[in-house]
């Protein structure tokens, strides 16, 4: 046989081994198609030595042709090895997000609702090719899909296929459709939220309401101000709730379709006729959320929350981690959360600006069980003297003053009949503040989570209390003064001072030296 076989059969049997790892690394869904080149070259490298090693003519020449045929067998089994490890690793691939808010992960509320599916869904996403934002809907689309098998998803290009768009009435790009059952839910360009909302609507079919009271000086639902509450009722709408206002005064009783009644900052306190009718309908089974601000003579309203064993302290909130993060001492920062479905798993800081107090009463009335949510940190206050506070001076006074931890909220619920499961509960929970929920301290930090938990857990819709993605939430960095004084003179101060030290004493050196 001509002496020159093998080393051709080697040469070529090499180039198809690399080549076929290279196609095997890109073409790895298409199957073993994918393997054909390397396996070729495989074969090729060790017919190859082979032959090398039964034409060999001296013992040397056969001693180098064994240790071919063994280098050869070594880079089959090596490969073998890289094939196995690549196939595990994309059966059972893993991920690690090490961002801080975990932008690259599935939020909770999500993980929470797809695991909670009971139905397929399918989600068809109408984006051009080669575009960035269809890039980042499949990475989040896939992340779905490896969450659950119930969730397929399907990209079309309209300008490609416009009998698809035209049947799904997609009039441009950047249009997403869930579908579940019958039910269909037009998005534009949706964040990951609004997409976990979407298929929680679709899958569940039950829509409650949220009835803001009105007449009272209250903050709305319609007021788009920094001060208004409108971005709180578009929250609500995007996790299936109608909201809707209500004037209490003129109404027989609460109407029967209100799952919650919100009362939010009033200026006024309600009368005697309203402080009964919210009495009849939380002692039915009602539920309610009172957002009640200091400096605000709320007696009626105290009236109610006391039937939970709740109370409001007739004082304000000193804060003096408030300094740092607001720019003034007024606004209390909450990192003390109870042991409640509405906080589980809150790590985030919440803020709670020109709050007051909430005492739980004792002893509590029977068949209520109270929680306390939310507390201050051991360096606030509760400032008593409102008039020297209004003058613009605050001052800890251990006679009249509560040192923190302060309670800011409370949760209450009440056993009215029956055992178990199967017991009719009313619930209610009072917040020290309304500002935190307006539109300009919605997204800050943990605020937004807080009230929305709230109010699902008011409504008896637990599956959609969670955290949700945190991507464009401010989240504050919280220094202590220390760690402040850190911040500043390390990078600041004593690294240049480091650098200015080790050139003058490099300059030195070259001066002696010279």
């Amino acid at each position: 046989m001509n002496s020159r076989a093998p080393r051709i059969l080697g040469a070529v049997g090499l180039a198809l081994v690399t080549a076929g790892g290279i196609l095997y690394g890109i073409l790895y869904t298409r199957g073993w198609t994918a393997l054909l080149p390397l396996l070729a070259g495989l074969a090729m490298t060790v017919c190859a030595l082979v032959i090398a090693y039964r034409t060999s003519a001296t013992e040397g020449a056969r001693r180098s042709a064994r240790h071919g045929l063994s280098a050869g067998f070594s880079v089959i089994v090596l490969a073998a090895i890289l094939v196995f490890l690549q196939t595990l690793a994309h059966r059972h691939n893993v991920r690690v997000d090490l961002t801080r808010n975990s932008r690259f992960s599935l939020a909770a509320q999500t993980i929470k609702v797809l695991d909670g599916l009971r139905m397929d869904v399918r989600i068809t996403a109408f984006y051009k090719e080669t575009t960035p934002e269809r890039t980042e809907m499949q990475d989040l689309l896939s992340e779905l899909q490896n969450r659950t098998p119930r969730v397929e998803f399907l990209f079309v290009d309209p300008d490609q296929d416009p009998v698809t768009a035209r049947r799904f009435g997609a009039a441009s790009a950047g249009l997403v459709f869930v579908e579940a059952g019958s039910l269909r839910e037009e998005l534009a360009d949706p964040s990951e939220e609004m997409l976990t909302n979407a298929i929680a609507r679709i899958t569940t079919g039950k829509r409650r309401s949220v009835c803001f009271l009105t007449g009272h000086g209250e903050k709305s639902i319609g007021d788009a101000g920094s001060l208004g509450l409108s971005a709180l009722g578009e929250a609500l709408e995007l996790e299936n709730f109608e909201v809707r206002e209500l004037l209490a005064i003129g109404e027989e009783s609460i109407p029967s379709d209100c799952d919650v009644i919100v009362l939010a900052g009033p200026e006024r306190d309600i009368v005697m006729r309203e402080q009964n009718l919210l009495l009849d309908y939380l002692t039915s089974g009602g539920r309610a959320l009172m957002l009640l601000d200091p400096m605000t003579d709320l007696a009626n309203i105290e009236g109610v929350i006391a039937a939970f064993g709740l109370g409001l302290g007739d004082d304000v909130l000193v804060d003096r981690y408030g300094k740092l993060l607001a720019g003034n001492f007024l606004t209390p920062v909450v990192n003390r959360y109870g042991t409640h479905p509405i906080t589980e798993g809150f790590r985030h800081f919440s803020f709670f600006p020109q709050a007051r107090s909430v005492a739980v009463l004792s002893p509590a009335p029977a068949d209520v069980a109270v929680t306390v949510i939310c507390s201050t940190n051991e360096g606030a206050y509760a400032e008593t003297d409102l008039p020297r506070l209004l003058e613009g001076e605050t001052q800890y006074e251990p006679s009249a003053d509560a040192m923190g931890p302060i309670d800011v909220a409370a949760a209450a619920e009440m056993t009215l009949s029956g055992n178990g499961d199967a017991a009719r509960r009313s619930r209610i929970v009072v917040f020290g503040d309304s500002d935190f929920a307006g539109n300009s301290n919605l997204r800050l930090s943990g605020n937004r989570d807080l009230i929305l938990n709230t109010v699902n857990w008011l409504a008896e819709a637990e599956d959609l209390i969670s955290i949700r993605p945190a991507n464009d939430l401010l989240q504050p960095v919280l220094l202590s003064v220390t760690q402040g004084g850190f911040v500043f003179w390390i990078p600041v101060v004593a690294l240049p001072a480091l650098v200015a030290a080790i050139g003058a004493a490099v300059l030195a050196r070259k001066r002696r030296s010279g």
